[in-house]
């Protein structure tokens, strides 16, 4: 007989593995369909998939062979034991994930903000996220030895749930660090403060990563709060499965939130639905550079005096080839920050003219 618990463990983690599965399907769908080839975002959002995944299956084969969501006192020994193995190896997937998501979202940013090479402000929080991922990582691992004592008593234990804390407070920081990014280069586009604010919050759409990773928290802070060393009827009958449930929430809702920056081409589509639509593809719209305009009149320039003087120079003639140049080059790599770079944002151009005070 199950428990509300581990019903609601069961439901709540199939649902949320099957969206943020179907939610890079499409990503990898609308990519194929246009013709685009995968960048190193895509990839790392499918790895991130995988494992949030793995946790998914992990909370949900927890509940009959480790008994999640029953009273831990009603557990016995070794249903308990196995209740701590499952809980240490999700553990992995939880990290692993997370960061996987952060990485790819940063990706995903140094591709469409960079102009020729990765911003310093991602490189910097690339080796953050990096550095999270490894201490958590080693601190999960080496939490207590020999390994065994992490599903058996022993003497002394950890203070797990101080290191909880401190994973998740981490954690949350990083996020808002991360959302927070678009700001300082939308800020610098040539558009109009309402087009600003609704490109930001497009790439603010990843909130919910983050009030789940609060409320991820806030079961943490009970769980430290009602510590009684030993006591896991206590420990782990409410908070720690709650623990397990919003950390399984987290990863899938992170890999949805890393992924709807991408759904541009559906807005594009949806553009003659309603004036909302209208408006928010309004924000990705294409306006050529200064520096492509100023190729093309030249190039419009030396075709008319081809035509009209049979007897070109041959200095004219290779002028006329190099705008040509010029604009393929433009074009494909993009050019400095105040000439403007057309970037791809989900199939749709995004053209990153910057002001020039």
């Amino acid at each position: 007989m199950l428990t509300s618990a581990s019903t609601a463990m069961i439901v709540t983690m199939a649902v949320f593995m099957v969206v943020s599965g179907l939610s890079v399907a499409l990503r990898l769908h609308l990519r194929r369909q246009r013709r685009i080839s995968l960048e190193a975002d895509d990839y790392l959002v499918v790895a991130a998939w995988v494992f949030a995944a793995a946790l998914a299956i992990t909370n949900i084969v927890g509940v009959p062979v480790g008994g999640f969501g029953t009273p831990y006192e009603e557990l016995g020994d070794e249903k308990a034991e196995k209740f701590l193995k499952i809980f240490f190896i999700l553990q992995f997937w939880y990290i692993i994930s997370v960061a996987l998501v952060k990485f790819s979202i940063l990706f995903l940013y140094g591709r469409v903000f960079g102009i020729g090479r990765f911003p310093s402000s991602v490189l910097v929080l690339l080796g953050i996220t990096a550095a999270w991922l490894i201490s958590f990582l080693f601190a999960t691992f080496f939490q207590i030895w020999p390994l065994r004592c992490n599903w058996v008593a022993c003497d002394p234990t950890t203070n797990y749930a101080v290191m909880y804390v401190l994973s998740s407070v981490t954690d949350i920081v990083i996020d808002i660090s991360i959302l927070a990014l678009p700001v300082f280069f939308i800020r610098k586009l040539r558009f109009s403060t309402n087009q600003k604010i609704g490109v930001c919050g497009i790439f603010g759409l990843g909130i919910f990563c983050v009030v789940s990773s609060v409320a991820r928290l806030a079961y943490t802070v009970i769980f430290q709060i009602s510590n009684i060393e030993g006591n896991y009827a206590v420990n782990f009958n409410t908070a720690v499965v709650n623990i397990i449930m919003w950390s399984g929430i987290e990863v899938c809702a992170s890999v949805l939130c890393a992924n709807l920056p991408c759904y541009g081409p559906l807005i594009s589509r949806a553009r003659n639905a309603s004036p909302i639509s209208q408006t928010i593809t309004s924000f990705f719209s294409i306006r050529p550079s200064r520096r492509l305009r100023s190729d093309r009149l030249r190039s419009d320039s030396l075709k008319r005096t081809s035509v009209q003087s049979p007897s070109a120079s041959r200095e004219n003639i290779l002028g006329l080839k190099s705008a040509t140049e010029n604009i393929i080059e433009s074009r494909n790599l993009g050019d400095t920050p105040s000439d403007g770079l057309n970037m791809e944002l989900g199939g749709i151009r995004v053209d990153n003219s910057f002001n020039v005070d």
